[in-house]
């Protein structure tokens, strides 16, 4: 879900960034320690890290999987609202029982236990079957042969063609799985397409984060003022989010559909970008970062989910985790060397360096345009082949 917690990396790095006078004292401190220490504390973070993104996708692939375009405009809203209480949650206990400093560590892992055990039930269900959703991709010849082909010449020494309604175990992702996924999406013009949509919205996502933090960080010089800062917009930007995805979510998606779901957050990332760089101040920041977070979680977010309800089984499975873990990292990325170019460019004044996204951001608006018009289309087809 990028519900919230998708983003609580960055969230954590926003409280990190008050602490320019503490952290670095604290930084001295690894000094002491050797290889060991450091390599486990890096792998844990790194692991927890990826465990969090793959586990977000796995259960929005599988939840996509048993819902159709439909029903997903209705319910998707709900399901990020269970993300979003989780964070709700999450901060409150922590705040709380800040005074356990590392035995919080044992929480989080009773929870993540519960979370596995809990997983287990998601799988009963039987998904939808791949072979129904295949004639909708009319713009990937080569898949449908390959499916024909599947369904009328089974392997030799099988006694049968495994059913399309087979349990989800069957193709339950794995991480080697990403790879697969990879060469699901160049085969497929609809999810270049959407690998193109998330990139470009993880580009301009992560521009904003920096250009955020760096003008937080110049106008509050306190420490304990920006984490006080960031804490309060975490939030309060949680609440409306939580009120949205319970009231407005499942009508906008229902009435409007999807293309003006997808569409909401560049159109509402232009304005903040612009914004920031005409004031650049932190109520500027406050006010943007509450737009973005609420147009993201409570009405792009579950449309993003809804381009996936009209592929095939293994693309759900596999060509979702891939663009979620891989592509949208790769946008972090570009967003970060782009900054940093742009911060070496303008001599450390970047105050302005917001409208350098602009062009990005204006692909971003026609791509959501064009992807969320042929998810349409798709959805139409399936609805038809159904009835």
């Amino acid at each position: 879900m990028a519900s919230p917690t998708e983003s609580n990396s960055k969230d954590a790095v926003e409280a990190a960034s008050g602490l320019t006078n503490d952290g670095a004292n604290a930084a001295t401190g690894w000094d002491n320690h050797g290889w060991f220490y450091i390599s486990v504390r890096v792998g844990f973070f790194l692991w927890v890290a990826l465990l969090n993104l793959v586990a977000i996708s796995s259960t929005w692939a599988r939840i996509i999987d048993v819902m159709d375009s439909e029903s997903g405009a209705r319910l998707f809203g709900f399901v990020g609202a269970g993300a979003t209480l989780g964070q709700l949650f999450g901060s409150i206990f922590a705040a709380a029982t800040a005074w356990m400093g590392p035995y919080l560590l044992l929480f989080a892992a009773l929870l993540m236990e519960f979370a596995a055990q809990s997983s287990k039930g998601i799988t009963n269900d039987i998904s939808q079957s791949s072979e129904e959703l295949s004639p909708l991709r009319g713009t990937d010849n080569d898949h449908q042969r390959e499916r024909k082909q599947e369904a009328t010449s089974p392997k030799v020494g099988s006694p049968k063609v495994a059913s399309p309604k087979s349990p989800i175990s069957t193709t339950r992702p794995q991480f080697w799985a990403i790879l697969d996924g990879m060469r699901l999406i160049l085969a497929s013009p609809y999810l270049l397409l959407v690998s193109l949509f998330l990139w470009l919205g993880a580009v301009i996502s992560s521009f904003f984060y920096f250009q955020k933090v760096n003008i937080i960080a110049t106008t509050i010089k306190s420490s304990i003022g920006r984490r006080r800062l960031f804490a309060q917009i975490n939030s309060f930007v949680a609440v409306f989010i939580l009120i949205g995805q319970l009231t407005l979510t499942g009508r906008i998606l229902t009435v409007a559909g999807v293309t003006v779901a997808i569409s909401a957050s560049p159109f509402v990332a232009l304005g903040n970008l612009v914004a920031i760089a005409i004031w650049p101040t932190w109520v500027t920041v406050a006010v943007s970062e509450t737009l973005r977070k609420v147009t993201t979680y409570v009405v792009t977010r579950p449309g993003r989910e809804l381009l996936f309800t009209v592929v095939s089984q293994d693309e759900k499975y596999k060509a979702k985790v891939c663009i979620d873990v891989i592509v949208q990292r790769l946008g972090d990325a570009a967003a970060a060397g782009l900054f940093e170019v742009l911060t070496i460019a303008l001599g450390g004044q970047t105050s302005t360096a917001s409208l350098y996204a602009l062009p990005v951001c204006l692909i971003w608006i026609v791509t959501a345009f064009f992807l969320g018009r042929r998810q349409e289309q798709l959805a139409k087809l399936q609805v038809g082949s159904s009835s």
